[in-house]
């Protein structure tokens, strides 16, 4: 079988079809980036289906950040409480009641979120498809892998498909094909771990049962032979079941096991509660094993969620680990293919999410060994200790890495602790998921999570604190410190030597006030405010964020939501050294530097819709040929025209979500037409 002389060229090809492969893909394609998706099955017509099922607070305000979550809340089941049984009677504050217990008061999605991998799978396809409906390709397999290090697209990869081979030229390639992973195998990356002997079982079915919580509540159940068995709803009325397969089962029936042998060992699993199947939808025995790979990143090639580690699903991390190698590769991914991040940011990756995988397999061993009934050797246990109570002991030391609100990151590049940073507390610290908090813009009395203000956009949020309103009989304005600061920080940024005018763009503004009663920003602040506004009534963001409010400060917050830098509020030349360090000068060409050939008509407001914005197409627009991204450097994010027919200009005034649309012709003359 020989290849296609002609050879498809995309930015990043992602091998798997899975949720990491395709959230990075959606993300990318969101950033303007060419992308091609493949998978050696075609998942969207899968008979049976179970895999992971359990999503994580942190997990969940990520999915919410990128705008997934909100598609698939009304299929998945929210699971807000836990009991634990030990031969049919409870035992209160034992096992999974630690989730609970670990996001209480620390996020505003305090539960787990039950739902099937498939659904979320379809999701994120249909999701892609509305940007690109030629990205993903299934049944697609890849054969061969080279790397061309003078071409500017170095991976060359042979793609099967519909019985013909192709090559794909691409500058990155992701492998998310999982535990088996022919990216990582072909790319001769080490996969070095330990497998154990116990083989565990999981199923998904809807089912009868007299377990007194019903489906209200997940539930573990402590059995001597089965040892601790899960219990939790899922979606569209299924129940997923998992628990240790007996030796003896597996000595006597080896790959001979039929779903009636699962059925039955599940009955007595749940014992002393009854269980009927009214259907099996999936069922699967596997063994147990932890391994991570010796580097997630190896020139253009990168791993992923299984492909980069494997583990049980005794602590239900492996969508959720995925979800986070996903949104922390895509966006250093997308910088660096826009022009605005240096290459080295890629490094990262390796040194954030394989730290994380690793602290991940250690715990997953102790979980693995509990689980299964045996207290490993290190715990030193006493003769005949009880496996559960030391598997709780695990549970609630790491409850909060577990549900993602506590993953962190030491200091790099891209986290950086000065002095300021000394004294935050251990909600705000660098390295450190930002705190949601609520907020209020100006005007009515809604309520709005931080989250929802700073939503993902690939670029970093600059939270400015900008201190604390006082009021006077005349007026509702910053105290005249923290006014006299804001407006130096302003001038500051407008200035050429600021990040602002000498680095890529990759960075909005919020400008967050101690107290409330302001009518005007402008005036409360003195001067027009950075990006939006927002009020803090309260004071519970300035607390959480270890901010005094006579002070102020600036936050630096990444795109994936991990602070990265904290300056005083007269720190605007500490903020641009910060992004020195890792952000490209910015592009001749950009609205700013162009402003004497660009002439900019009005404001589109697209708050809350920045998803649907559709560029004019070139036949709206009636433009001649010019080239956009050697104009301006800056990648279009339409897919329905070629960058090479048009000359077209996207900015984001005041790095907020008011767009101003610029065409500039050949001849430098404008031309535009307004969209939305």
């Amino acid at each position: 079988m020989s290849a296609t002389a002609h050879p498809r060229k995309v930015d990043v090809l992602l091998v798997g079809g899975g949720p990491t492969a395709l959230i990075t893909a959606y993300l990318l394609l969101k950033a303007g980036l060419s992308v091609n998706v493949i998978e050696r099955y075609n998942k969207a017509e899968q008979a049976m289906y179970g895999r992971a099922c359990m999503l994580y607070s942190r997990s969940v305000e990520l999915l919410d950040q990128i705008g997934i979550f909100d598609r698939i809340a009304d299929i998945g089941y929210f699971v807000r409480d836990s009991t634990t049984f030990k031969d049919g009677i409870e035992i209160p504050a034992r096992g999974w009641s630690f989730v609970r217990e670990a996001a209480k008061g620390k996020t505003y999605f305090d539960f787990s979120f039950s739902i099937r991998q498939k659904h979320i799978e379809d999701t994120l396809r249909a999701a892609i498809a509305e940007m690109d409906p030629t990205a993903v390709h299934a049944p697609a397999i890849l054969t061969a892998l080279a790397v061309v290090t003078s071409n500017d697209h170095p991976i060359q990869a042979t793609v099967e498909e519909n019985e013909s081979a192709s090559v794909v030229q691409c500058k990155y390639i992701i492998g998310a094909d999982g535990g088996r992973s022919t990216v990582r195998s072909l790319s001769q990356i080490a996969f070095p771990g330990t497998e154990s002997k116990h083989r565990w079982v999981r199923l998904d079915a809807v089912v009868r049962s007299d377990i007194p919580i019903g489906r209200k509540q997940s539930a573990a159940i402590e059995s001597h032979e089965y040892g601790n068995v899960l219990w939790t709803p899922t979606d569209n009325g299924r129940t997923r079941i998992g628990f240790v397969l007996r030796d003896e089962v597996y000595d006597t029936l080896g790959g001979n096991i039929t779903a009636e042998v699962i059925e039955s060992e599940a009955r007595k699993a749940v014992h002393p509660f009854s269980l009927e199947f009214v259907q099996l939808d999936w069922w699967t025995v596997y063994k147990i094993g932890q391994r991570v790979a010796d580097t997630f990143k190896q020139g253009p090639v990168f791993l992923a969620g299984d492909a980069a580690h494997t583990h049980s699903s005794g602590a239900a991390q492996g969508m959720n680990t995925g979800i986070h190698d996903a949104i922390n590769l895509a966006w250093k991914l997308a910088g660096v293919l826009r022009g605005w991040l240096s290459e080295a940011v890629l490094e990262t990756y390796d040194a954030e999410r394989r730290t994380s995988a690793q602290h991940l397999i250690q715990l997953d061993r102790d979980v693995a060994a509990l689980i299964s009934g045996k207290i490993p050797d290190h715990f030193n246990a006493p003769l005949g200790a009880d496996v559960n109570v030391y598997l709780d002991r695990v549970f609630t030391e790491n409850a909060s890495f577990t549900i993602g609100l506590g993953i962190s990151y030491a200091d790099n590049v891209l986290n950086k602790t000065n002095s300021i940073n000394v004294h935050s507390p251990m909600d705000a610290l660098i390295g450190h998921r930002a705190p949601d908090v609520i907020l209020y813009r100006p005007g009515p009395a809604i309520p709005r999570r931080m989250q929802e203000l700073t939503r993902y956009v690939g670029r970093f949020w600059i939270l400015i604190f900008a201190g604390a309103l006082k009021s006077s009989p005349a007026n509702v304005c910053l105290s005249a410190s923290c006014a006299e600061e804001y407006a130096n920080l302003t001038r500051y940024i407008a200035s050429d030597v600021s990040f602002a005018c000498t680095l890529a763009p990759m960075f909005s503004f919020l400008t967050i006030v101690h107290g409330s009663g302001a009518l005007q920003s402008a005036e409360a602040l003195g001067t027009k405010p950075l990006g939006k506004t927002a009020y803090d009534p309260t004071g519970e963001a300035y607390a959480k964020y270890s901010v005094e409010p006579s002070e102020g400060a600036i936050v630096i917050v990444r795109p994936d939501g991990i602070v990265g830098f904290r300056a005083s509020l007269d720190g605007g030349s500490d903020v641009t050294d910060y992004f020195s360090a890792f952000l490209k000068p910015a592009k001749a060409g950009t609205d700013r530097e162009q402003s004497a050939m660009t002439c900019v008509l009005g404001e589109i407001s697209l708050e809350d819709q920045e998803n649907d914005v559709m560029i004019p197409t070139q036949g709206e627009l009636n433009a001649s040929h010019a080239s956009f991204a050697a104009l301006t450097g800056v990648n279009v994010v339409s897919r329905s025209w070629e960058v090479s027919d048009v000359a077209l200009l996207v900015a984001f005034v005041d790095n907020d979500t008011w767009l101003s649309i610029c065409v500039i012709m050949p001849d430098c003359s404008p031309h535009a037409k307004r969209v939305g």
